[in-house]
Formats: structure tokens, sequence, C-alpha cells
């Protein structure tokens, strides 16, 4: 057993460092450094931390708030904390934010399949997860969160142990301070009372709802506080979905084959190649024993993977339901990974339950699968990127530290590079409104109304593609067409 346990940690330490080394190769020689606008948006809360402003940024018109509400603060927080403790700007800190939480979701896999974690941090490999990593994004978070919490339920239910009760509470809470949908693990955890319910299993079932009570409180008094500084709930207004019935399962349809191609992100032909590498590695390994020996486990091996089915149900759910409801990013690897991490490893615990000899075949099985996708995602993806000869983050960095040298301190922005909101801080970055993420195009006089009267020494349209995208109001895109190309910056009040 011993020897078991050790080849596991040295399976999981090797997962690790490839993991990291991915992350910092990424950062280092993608252009965009892997910074999407959310990501800018978490880097600029996390350096207005650090400044000590707190929650609310550079404001220059009175009565329109730039209180932090669109997302929760907590991503900000870890950024800040891994900046503060490291000395790293929050660029890289964000990075380094990013290899300890893949550390930690290994260590849950460790004390969840123990000898096995091995083969189950081999997951981590699909494209949905390296796609997530990579960037600045709070779903990284959030996938430490929704293990945690899985812990906390196996062992919890395998146990009667109380002390897990304060694991879920601790995963419930920081699921919600990641994203806003973390809501679902204060629900989970409501919803295994109701099990406990059915068992007759009193101080169980009310030990779960109140520890599923207290984090809602906590996230009402959240949203609370987001209402009276910010005027919504979430920051923002959140628009009814645009698309009908028939187009929203299509695009429903389409991000689940997307998760299906775990070998690529961008390139949809390769679906065909993972479907290939599935059927090949089954016939290798796979006989009609190991699949019928599935569905003969007594019950009381099923609840490990029971739960990751439960989250995977749980998030499935409450994320398509959002989106019918609102509109907002269109199913992707971002909205639906949490819920795929969660049915990958409900299988791969599914098959664990078999028995040594047919794990054997299994355990085979996953390791061509994911070694495939551990080939194509972390080093044939990680190589290319290197070998080109584009700018990496550095040259964007100076790029954009150079054009908003000319900008006065205390202007306001729109269409900006993402990369300004946390190199410069010091402005106040405003998003022009377009569908379907708002009600209307708006044009630039509603903007000028919008943001008139403000204490700004000038206000500065970037002039790049952005503000010719076919998105915006077409006032803008004559503005920057009279301007032409040469100025940096469209300066619009007197």
């Amino acid at each position: 057993m011993r020897r078991k346990i050790l080849a596991t940690d040295i399976s999981l330490l090797l997962i690790f460092s490839a993991y990291a080394s991915y992350i910092l190769i990424k950062a280092k020689y993608h252009p965009s450094g892997y910074v999407s606008s959310d990501s800018a948006h978490y880097l600029q809360m996390a350096a207005n931390l650090l400044e000590g402003n707190g929650m609310t940024t550079v404001d220059m018109v009175p009565g329109m708030s730039t209180y932090f509400a669109t997302w929760p603060i907590g991503y900000p927080v870890l950024i800040a904390i891994a900046s503060l403790i490291s000395g790293l700007n929050v660029f890289w800190a964000s990075k380094l934010m990013n290899i300890i939480l893949v550390g930690l979701c290994l260590l849950v896999l460790r004390n969840l399949f123990q000898e096995k974690a091995g083969t189950a941090g081999l997951v981590l490999f699909a494209g949905s997860f390296t796609g997530i990593f990579a960037y600045t994004w709070s779903e990284v978070p959030f996938l430490f969160g929704l293990l945690w919490l899985i812990y906390g339920l196996v062992r919890f239910v395998g146990t009667n142990h109380r002390r897990y009760a304060v694991h879920l509470l601790f995963a419930a809470i920081f699921l919600f301070f990641m994203r806003y949908i973390g809501l679902i693990g204060a629900g989970m955890i409501g919803l295994l009372g109701f099990y406990y319910l059915y068992r007759r299993e009193w101080q169980n079932m009310w030990l779960c709802w109140v520890t599923g009570t207290l984090p809602i409180l906590i996230a009402g008094g959240y949203l609370l506080i987001n209402y009276i500084n910010a005027g919504l709930p979430t920051g923002m207004e959140r628009v009814p979905r645009w698309e009908s019935a028939g187009e929203f399962f299509t695009m429903l349809w389409e991000g689940i084959l997307a998760e299906l191609n775990y070998l690529s992100l961008w390139n949809d032909e390769f679906l065909w190649v993972s479907i290939a590498v599935l059927v090949i590695g089954g016939l290798m390994f796979l006989r009609g024993r190991e699949f019928k020996r599935l569905f003969t486990l007594p019950a009381s091996s099923l609840v490990l993977p029971g739960m990751f089915l439960f989250g995977a149900i749980v998030y499935y759910a409450a994320i398509i339901y959002m989106r019918w409801t609102a509109h907002f990013d269109p199913f992707n690897f971002r909205l639906l990974g949490p819920g795929t991490l969660m049915l990958m490893l409900a299988i791969i615990a599914w098959a664990s339950q078999t028995g040594q000899r047919p794990w054997r075949r299994w355990r085979s099985f996953f390791q061509v699968v994911f070694g495939a996708a551990f080939l194509v995602n972390i080093v044939w993806n990680s190589y290319t990127l290197v070998q080109e000869p584009s700018p990496n983050y550095a040259d964007t960095r100076e790029q954009v530290k150079e054009t908003y040298e000319q900008v006065e301190p205390g202007s306001i922005i729109a269409f900006e590079n993402v990369h300004a909101r946390y190199l410069r801080t010091d402005l106040q970055y405003i998003k022009v409104h377009f569908q379907p993420y708002f009600a209307e195009n708006e044009s630039l006089e509603e903007f000028l109304n919008r943001i008139t009267p403000n204490e700004a020494p000038a206000v500065l349209l970037e002039n790049d593609d952005t503000i010719r995208s076919h998105r915006y109001h077409e006032s803008f895109t004559e503005l920057a067409e009279e301007a032409g190309q040469e100025p940096n910056f469209i300066k619009i009040n007197e």
C-alpha cells in the first residue's frame, strides 16, 4: 500500500509540475497573457485593493457607481493576497494563485481517490480545464470550491462526523464569493438535508439545513450591500436572452459537443479525433464484463461517484436555467466546464469502485484518453506557442503602458485596451452599451449624456478596431472614420 501511495504522490507531483509550467508558458508567451475583459476587471480590483482604495475604483461621474459588484469579490482578494505575499504584480500573482489552486485541486483528489488519485488527476488535462486554468478567471477557484464541497459531502455522508459540516459551510461560502452561481453549494447541502429527512435522521437533517442556510444569509447580506452601493444586487442590468428556444438549445448542443472535444478548445475538427481516441482506448482495454461490473456494485460503493454526479446535475441545471432567463456568454468551456469536471470525475470514481482487476483495465483506458489530452493540450500547445514569432505578453504590456502615457490621471476612457484597467488604475473605464449584453445600442450622444456632468480632465475613446465593431452604434463608427487611424485616442469632451 505504501508503494502505491508513493507512486500516486509522484504522479500528482508530475501532473502539478506539468500544469505549473503550462500556465507560466501561456502567461509569458501569449500576447494577451490569457487576460480577457473579465480578467482585467479582476486584476483592476486586486490592484485597487492593494492600493487601499477598497471596492470602489476611480469615480469621476457623480451618481455613477464604480463599486465592484458585477462579480463577487473573492477572486480579486485571492490575487491581492498572492501579490502582497509574493511581491509580484497582480498579473503574475493571478498566475501564481492559479498554480496554487491546481495544487489544491490535486490535494482534494488525493484525499478522495487515495491511491487512484494519479489517474483522477489526469482529467485536468482535458481541453476545457487547460483553457480555464490558463485564464485569469474566477472559474479557477470555483473548480477548487466544487471539489472541496464534494469532499465535505462524501466525508459527511460516509462518517456522520459533524466536523465535516464545517467543511461544507466554508466550501459553500467560498463558492459564492468566487461566482454568484456558487450559491448552488448551499442548495446542495440543503438537498442533502432532505435525504436525511427521508431517512428520519433528524440531527443530520437539521445540521444540513442550518449549514446550508448560513451561506444563503451571508449571500443575502452581500447582495444587499451591492444593491446599496451599486443600485443592483449584481452590479449590472441582466437583460433577457435574445435567442429563440430553438436557437438556445442548438447553442447548448454545440456547447456539449465542444465539451466532448477534450483534445482541443478551438478546433472543431478535433471532435472526431477525440471520439476516435475514446473508441480505440475502449477497444484496447475494455470488455463487456468491465461495463457489467459497473452495474453490480453495492450501494455503499456509489457514494463518491454519486456525489460527483449530484454536483454535475445541480451545476448544469443552474447554469442552463440562468442562461435561459438572462443573456450572457454562449455555452462554452467556461460555462459548462465545472459541470463537465464533476461528470468526468463521476465516471472515474464509478470505475474506481469495480475492484482491482477491472480497475486496471479502466485505468489503462483513462491513461490513454487523458494521456492524449496531455500531449495535445499541454505539450503540443505549449511548444507551438513558444515557437510562434508573435509578440509575447511583455511586449503587449509595454505597448499599452506606452500608449497610455499621454492620458491624464482621472480621465474617462471607453473602448480601452483590457490591460489598461490594471496598468492604469488612476483612470475611469466606462463601457459603451451594446446589444445583446445591454437593452440597446447606445449612441455617442447618449453616452455623453450618461457621463455628463463629470469631473474628468478628458473623456477619450481609444481608437482601435473595437470602436469600429458592428456591435456598437453607428455613430461611433462614423466618429472613428472621421478621426482616421492616426490618433491613439479620440477626445469627445470640450
